[in-house]
């Protein structure tokens, strides 16, 4: 299950992150897994239930946006939508696509969860 190690790069990224600007506890991870990256949430999504335990982002949600997928038809050439690599143009009926957009995985950001106000640095 390859999901598994991404959610491991994706903690990793975050304590990194946490750890170079003083964050204790993180509250949420947002990241962009396009729909052509081959990656199955609900597996991810399980995944990052293990991999967050014990470090900064503990208690962190992890909200995944889904850009969709898109390709270049090389025979009517034009941007088509794509929704899972092996479909056809679904104007030509062509097979010649390259993919242009929806193939990212990347953290877009991390939330720094509030602390106790008592324990608070500023």
């Amino acid at each position: 299950m390859h999901e598994l190690s991404i959610a491991e790069g994706i903690i990793e990224i975050v304590e990194r992150t946490a750890n170079a600007n003083h964050v204790r506890h993180v509250k949420t991870v947002r990241v962009s897994i396009g729909e052509l990256a081959g990656v199955d949430i609900p597996s991810l999504e399980f995944a990052w239930q293990s991999v967050r335990k014990g470090g900064v982002a503990q208690n962190a949600e992890l909200e995944i946006e889904r850009p969709r997928g898109e390709a270049w038809c090389l025979q009517c050439q034009k941007n088509i939508p794509l929704h899972r690599y092996g479909d056809p143009c679904p104007d030509c009926g062509g097979y010649q696509l390259a993919a242009t957009g929806g193939t990212e995985m990347r953290v877009i950001d991390i939330l720094e969860a509030a602390d106790d106000p008592a324990d608070s640095h500023g």
